[in-house]
């Protein structure tokens, strides 16, 4: 299910229970991120603390970078960072940050999420983390943040990045599903009793198909309310909605010219656009659908979204042939 699919469900999503019943034999507690990453920590970049969890930093092999989407965390790549992080743990860094206005990240300016705002953080933040770089990168994005990804490997201020890996984001739908999105947003609750209410709403409501991702990523995503006796949203979209035009539009063309290797992963191949459906035709990025899967794609399906990113970057990493002198 892609993106235009899910809010058009959005009409038809409803409050479940907001309280654990004794007979629906699933557990609905939070699951920490030490269970899927090996640290937590802060890195102050400009006007921002950036919370990132991370695992293999004293690695020397390639660096994944994950992006989250807008109103998520980096904990919504925690499977998935942990499946391939498991790939190979003597060799992989796996980095997924809170970026601003998100998770536990905090500072000034943190409803400012325009595009450029947000590729400034992206590449303060890398040189941050991996200052000189000398490694392999690859970064991920999902939804927004792939088309944060996007423009920062297009503008060429990371270094060595071999792979652009976009998750379920495409110009043409995205574009086209803009006039829906309030509606989309105005349908979710604005309130949850707890925790654990919010993580089964997600469940029963299918914006998360996956439980134990759930339990891990959606704690992230909640706030108190003043009065401590319930939970709202960490991250008001409908104040980011100035920004929603310029994340997207000609995301595209900034895709099939960005100078690496390309991967685009879709729940579904119905919102190709033109210059998409052209250009995966001429072999100019590899395209994969997980039609299973809904628009969180790496949390619905962790580790196969975590097998195909592996086996792209060892598709498109360097060669090291040995040269014999004749």
């Amino acid at each position: 299910m892609d993106l235009r699919q899910t809010i058009f469900k959005a009409q038809h999503i409803k409050l479940p229970p907001l309280e654990q019943s004794e007979t629906d034999g699933k557990e609905w507690s939070p699951l920490p991120w030490s269970l899927y990453f090996e640290t937590q920590r802060t890195v102050s970049v400009s006007d921002t603390n950036f919370n990132i969890y991370a695992s293999g930093t004293d690695n020397s092999g390639p660096i994944f970078v994950l992006h989250h989407g807008a109103g998520h965390s980096g904990l919504t790549f925690g499977l998935t960072s942990k499946h391939i992080y498991n790939s190979d743990p003597q060799s992989y860094t796996v980095v997924a940050p809170d970026f601003r206005g998100h998770g536990a990240t905090t500072g000034n300016n943190q409803n400012d999420l325009s595009l450029d705002r947000m590729v400034d953080d992206l590449v303060g933040l890398f040189d941050a983390l991996f200052p000189n770089n000398r490694r392999e990168v690859v970064l991920v994005g999902h939804s927004m943040g792939g088309a944060i990804a996007a423009h920062a490997v297009s503008s060429k201020r990371i270094q060595n990045v071999r792979g652009l890996v976009l998750i379920d984001i495409v110009e043409g739908s995205a574009m086209d599903s803009l006039p829906s999105i309030p509606m989309f947003i105005n349908a979710r609750p604005q309130t949850f009793e707890s925790v654990e209410s919010a993580i089964r709403w997600h469940i029963e409501s299918n914006s998360i198909q996956n439980h134990e991702s759930a339990r891990l990523s959606v704690p992230s995503l909640l706030v108190p309310i003043n009065d401590g006796k319930r939970m709202t949203w960490r991250t008001q979209l409908l104040p980011t909605e100035k920004y929603w035009k310029e994340w997207y539009s000609g995301l595209s063309k900034t895709f099939v010219l960005a100078p690496t290797a390309k991967l685009l992963v879709l729940a579904g191949t119905d919102r190709l656009d033109k210059e998409l459906l052209i250009a995966q035709m001429q072999g100019k990025f590899q395209l994969e659908v997980l039609p299973l899967a809904g628009h969180t794609v790496q949390e619905d399906l962790p580790d196969r979204v975590g097998d195909i990113v592996v086996l792209f970057w060892k598709r498109n990493r360097p060669l090291n042939i040995p040269v014999t002198r004749l």
